[in-house]
């Protein structure tokens, strides 16, 4: 068989190209974490802002991105959560299209799904002291992920997607599919001091009906340091909507603050991936702004 730009093939040759097709396609369709991440107001940063402003801006930051999404160690004394996770591989897939960040895990394990977890809990705080906040939702499910032809489709992105859509507010929530599949992650204790309901903090969500819903969240005040204090993240607005969404990611940080549960006290004693993110301009250790 021959096609028209002269390159043969044979039917067996299809046969067995096709089934290493089919293989490949049912290696890359399994359970997967998914979180589906939206920069807030980003349209009115694309209307208002040249775009050559907006792109050096915007490529620094997703190279800060990509950066995060490797371990920020090899192995070493320090405690670490994945110290078996190899240096120059990512902790996650990832796909970015305009303003909108798609993070999926290796495989269908727990412990890929915490690696998923950890990288967008500290990404939600890097884009909020970046001034491009995150709202968005995490899922597990039925996924069909290919990294080289950027595909990425399934019910369990939906699911993240839908999630991230009907919030009011700044932030990330889990979808119960997440605790369902691997409720180890959210009774683990690390290293002895009860992280995990610190870090993915069960609240009652702000909708965009007016209604609220309970849902771990990924609590991006948690071990967040401020130089001028938890306010000065946030734009001030004119639009009403944009100001009740403001309201309401303050009130969650303040929540947070009244827990107690905000900081820990010895670092050092932190698997390293959990430490102190300082928000400033001059170099840390600073105190915090305010009491939110």
């Amino acid at each position: 068989m021959v096609n028209g730009a002269g390159r043969r093939y044979s039917a067996a040759g299809i046969l067995r190209d096709g089934v290493t097709q089919e293989w490949k396609l049912l290696s890359m369709t399994n359970q997967r974490t998914v979180a589906f991440l939206d920069i807030l107001g980003f349209r009115q940063m694309v209307m208002n802002t040249p775009l050559s402003e907006l792109v050096e801006k915007y490529e620094r930051q997703i190279a800060n991105a990509e950066s995060m999404r490797h371990p920020l160690f090899e192995k070493s004394e320090v405690p670490m959560l994945f110290s078996e996770h190899p240096a120059h591989t990512p902790l996650c897939e990832q796909y970015i299209f305009s303003d909108s960040i798609i993070l999926v895990s290796t495989d269908n394990q727990a412990i890929s799904a915490l690696k998923l977890l950890i990288h967008a809990w500290r990404l939600s705080q890097a884009f909020i002291a970046y001034k491009m906040p995150l709202r968005g939702g995490i899922a597990f499910g039925e996924l069909y992920s290919n990294p080289l032809r950027h595909i990425c489709v399934g019910k369990a992105l939906t699911v993240a997607y839908e999630l991230e859509k009907i919030q009011a507010w700044i932030g990330v929530s889990i979808d119960q599919s997440v605790e369902d599949a691997f409720p180890e992650l959210f009774l683990a204790d690390v290293t002895k001091a009860g992280l995990m309901d610190d870090l993915f903090l069960r609240y009652k969500v702000p909708m965009k009906d007016g209604t609220s819903k309970v849902h771990r969240t990924l609590n991006w005040r948690f071990n967040l340091i401020v130089e001028k204090g938890t306010r000065s993240l946030f734009v001030n607005s004119d639009a009403t909507d944009v100001r009740q969404k403001v309201a309401n990611t303050l009130d969650y940080a303040e929540t947070v603050v009244r827990s107690g549960r905000v900081y820990v006290a010895d670092q050092s004693k932190l698997p390293v991936e959990l430490r102190s993110m300082w928000i400033g301009g001059k170099e840390p250790p600073f105190k915090h702004g305010d009491d939110l």
